[in-house]
């Protein structure tokens, strides 16, 4: 993933981290709400609309 991506989805990463999922909505298309999923060993965040995503594993 590049750093331009990562800065779109940082303020979703802050707010998931903050236990605040559902008031977020997509960095790029503002869908809500975002799929929140554990897929092998990871977190994916991801919008059901555009179909744009981040996966990773993500510390507080």
């Amino acid at each position: 993933m590049d750093e331009e991506a990562l800065i779109a989805w940082q303020d979703v990463l802050d707010m998931v981290a903050a236990g605040r999922p559902g008031e977020v909505g997509c960095p790029y298309c503002n869908h809500r709400p975002l799929t929140i999923e554990e897929v092998d060993y990871t977190t994916k965040i991801s919008c059901s609309k555009c179909k744009k995503y981040i996966q990773g594993r993500f510390q507080p």
